[in-house]
């Protein structure tokens, strides 16, 4: 059984060498990074509307991205005549990439680790190859909505994805062969062309970004650019290095470019990255440093923005803000205008989480949207907790971190698969939509805890049992 990753525990885990993580220049304010990017309203209306006036308001990103929304049409309810899928999901998975393909209408699933801790042992980690299709539309009576790929990037776990121009780009990630010793770390780019179904390296004239993991990748619809951003560049797992560095990838080029980023800036790994069209900036929020497992460890909550059309670096400073956390996820939704965030792990009583939060770039500020599992009992010891230490809420995918959260602004809906529960790796799909909230689309083989599934709770013998 895995136990939650609180950071007591990563701290032991560290120390005896688990591998697998349990695991001021100036300040810009929102409207002054709204300048660069042209007509907000222009956007606003393309997107919703389609049209040419609309479009013509807004900036080219912000166009396109209207025009991909206007011609969907039906998509997203259109039933697929395409009877390929099975209803066998992948294994339990977590620190893969999970990304939404929305010209496509389906989830686009890579690489990850399958492996998770027992008993507090320490199980060999994984580095996986295989790719899977999630299909995210109605589908023909028995047909599934799996679909597994084979071949593409040498396995691997901790990368970077995002989705522009069709495909999809994986960026960086770790694997090594045993148990022990030093990781292999990538710093490759590769792509998945989403309607052929078929990976391609994207070779690079020269040299970029040292390997890494934890990073993240941008694309960036306005200079047909990739962006990546800071992670963890050492190859020992007991001494990680986080770095703030910022890079370009000019994809008609294929040539990298290192921007210069300020001292201010902190070092991190495992935040998130996403570019806002409207505003023509990349936001990165949340993540930790290299004290991640330490009792000293500061969890971030800062949301930073960079505009590449001034070379500025600005950030937000709202009233109130989620906890600090690493391993979240965080979208763009368009149709909102706003920023969603869910999960992640801290430094608080639960650990793992499984809250949702909004932020309106237009007013700086964090709005919660759902409620969240609460505390209950404390452990009864190490690798020792109740079957009632939380009070489920069972409307609420399971607490987790290392998970993936992708957006479809065609569809105006997220998909969710996977990640590091308190009782292991999990391989559920959830859907959100601001209408709706949370839906269960595909229940999870393992990796709940035991109040969440079980009828009667008297049965639980501990949280996951």
């Amino acid at each position: 059984m895995y136990q939650r990753s609180i950071k007591s525990i990563l701290t032991v885990v560290f120390v005896l060498q688990v591998t697998y993580a349990c695991q001021e220049e100036e300040t810009i304010t929102t409207d002054q990074m709204t300048q660069n990017a042209g007509s907000e309203a222009g956007i606003e209306a393309g997107a919703e509307a389609g049209t040419e006036a609309g479009a013509e308001a807004g900036t080219e990103a912000g166009t396109n991205q209207a025009g991909e929304i206007a011609n969907s049409g039906d998509l997203c309810n259109e039933i697929i005549s395409l009877c390929d899928g099975s209803f066998e999901p992948p294994p339990p998975m977590n620190e893969h990439t999970g990304t939404y393909a929305d010209n496509e209408g389906v989830l686009v699933i890579f690489g990850g680790n399958t492996s998770v801790p027992e008993n507090c042992g320490f199980p060999a980690y994984t580095g996986e190859s295989k790719t899977y299709l999630y299909y995210d539309r109605p589908l023909a009576d028995d047909c599934g909505p799996w679909v597994e790929i084979d071949g593409g990037p040498q396995g691997r776990a901790r990368h970077s994805a995002d989705y522009g121009e069709g495909s999809v780009w994986v960026f960086g990630g770790r694997v090594r062969a045993v148990n022990m010793g030093p990781y292999h770390l990538f710093n490759d780019i590769w792509r998945f062309d989403v309607e052929t179904r078929t990976w391609s390296e994207v070779p690079a004239v020269n040299e970029g970004p040292s390997g890494r993991y934890n990073s993240s990748i941008t694309y960036d619809p306005m200079r047909r650019a990739l962006w990546v951003y800071g992670g963890n560049i050492a190859e020992n797992a007991l001494n990680p290095d986080a770095v703030h560095d910022l890079w370009r990838f000019d994809i008609e080029t294929s040539t990298w470019t290192q921007i210069e980023t300020p001292e201010y800036l902190l070092d991190r790994m495992w935040h998130n990255a996403i570019y806002d069209p409207v505003r023509d900036r990349l936001v990165i929020f949340g993540g930790a440093d290299e004290t991640a497992f330490f009792d000293a460890a500061v969890y971030f909550n800062d949301l930073v923005f960079y505009s590449p059309e001034t070379d500025n670096w600005g950030y937000a400073e709202p009233e109130q803000a989620p906890d600090g956390r690493f391993w979240s996820q965080m979208v763009y939704r368009m149709n909102g205008d706003e920023y969603l965030l869910f999960g992640g792990h801290d430094d608080q009583t639960l650990g793992n989480r499984n809250d949702s939060w909004s932020y309106n770039p237009n007013t700086n500020a964090w709005t919660a949207l759902t409620g969240e599992d609460t505390f209950n009992r404390p452990a009864n010891g190490f690798c020792d907790f109740p079957a009632d230490f939380t009070i489920v809420d069972r409307t609420l995918p399971e607490r987790r971190n290392a998970h993936s959260f992708s957006w479809s602004n065609s569809c105006d809906r997220g998909l969710m698969f996977g990640g590091k529960t308190d009782c292991g790796a999990i391989n559920d799909v959830w859907s959100y939509s601001a209408e709706t909230g949370w839906n269960n689309k595909e229940l999870a083989t393992e990796g709940e805890v035991c109040h969440r599934w079980r009828s009667n709770p008297d049965n639980c013998a501990n949280m996951c049992f």
